[in-house]
């Protein structure tokens, strides 16, 4: 298994932040690797509520069989999918998402054939400025492993394939949900919440975590920072008439709740408590110190706000 979970140098075009809740559709990015030029790809999106992709991947030639990986993207989008959707580093948001993976990757159990597994789960790019790029998400790997790392978040272990705690088998049913607490929420770090239900066998759990303490370049996500979904399918020659892998997406719903201002996933008195206090300062301090209560993102926390808190008090909880 290769995770990109270190820095990287990327082009990937424009990402200018916008609010999440203004995503209108999935930019489907095919073969940003390439090992398998000859592969065949099926592959389809439903709005910003789904998307597959399957692959057959060829066996490579004799002279070069060690090739690595083609791997696909479907990002959030605000502009109908001309660009990648930026996140805001000041923006509570949730995704939810239900995932299938089928492989006939090993299938058999023989042991013959090669052990690097398809992956996928959802992706992060935080954007570290100068083209710099922290790559991760939910790592779903087709043995069963599931962890949570990279982009600046801190390592959470879900399940754990070499230690006999698979938290799947290809072809379960999943349902995955990730909550980003933008800084100042759970305390001075920005954090994240995953809950992970194994559909099909009732295998559940949830890991709350933080992101790495640092400067305000590596508090949580930054402006301009990308969000998807991710096909990475590895190598494997021996599998007879190529390796096929196929990996949907369905019932994708992304929300924020930005007057959560607590990270309780509900928006009750004490967040009030919270939103009254900022309130009377009006004007946001300086980047980095949270102005959490700025629910417009005007640098000011005033009448305006309070109608967006108004409208989330009332509905209580966080979608």
């Amino acid at each position: 298994m290769r995770t990109m979970m270190c820095g990287l140098l990327v082009v990937c075009g424009s990402t200018a932040a916008a609010d999440i809740t203004q995503t209108d559709s999935l930019r489907l990015e095919l073969r940003n690797f390439n090992d398998y030029p000859s592969s065949i790809i099926l592959s389809n999106t439903s709005g910003t509520s789904g998307a597959q992709i399957n692959e057959a991947m060829n066996p490579p030639g004799t002279s070069d069989p060690q090739k690595f990986a083609n791997r696909h993207f479907a990002m959030l989008s605000s502009d109908g999918g001309a660009s990648r959707l930026g996140l805001m580093n000041r923006q509570n948001f949730h995704i939810a998402y239900r995932m299938q993976m089928i492989s006939n990757v090993d299938l058999d159990g023989s042991g013959l054939l090669w052990n690097q597994q398809p992956e996928g789960g959802i992706f992060f790019g935080n954007d570290r400025g100068g083209g710099f790029i922290d790559e991760g998400g939910i790592f779903v790997v087709g043995n069963g492993t599931v962890f949570v790392g990279g982009a600046n978040q801190q390592f959470s272990l879900i399940g754990d394939h070499n230690n006999g705690t698979d938290a799947f088998t290809k072809g379960d049913l999943l349902h995955m949900e990730y909550r980003y607490y933008a800084p100042g929420i759970k305390g001075s770090e920005a954090a994240y919440k995953v809950t992970f239900d194994n559909i099909s066998t009732g295998f559940h759990k949830e890991v709350t975590n933080t992101f790495d303490p640092g400067g305000a370049d590596a508090n949580g996500f930054n402006d301009g920072s990308w969000a998807g979904f991710r096909w990475q399918h590895t190598r494997n020659p021996l599998v007879l008439g190529g390796t096929v892998n196929d990996i949907t997406y369905s019932d994708i719903a992304v929300s924020s709740c930005q007057a959560d201002l607590n990270g309780d996933d509900q928006v009750d008195d004490s967040d009030f408590v919270v939103f009254v206090g900022q309130y009377n300062d009006l004007l946001c301090p300086d980047s980095p110190a949270p102005c959490t209560a700025d629910l417009n993102f005007d640098s000011q926390v005033d009448d305006s706000d309070f109608v967006v808190f108004v409208s989330a008090y009332n509905e209580l909880l966080c979608g």
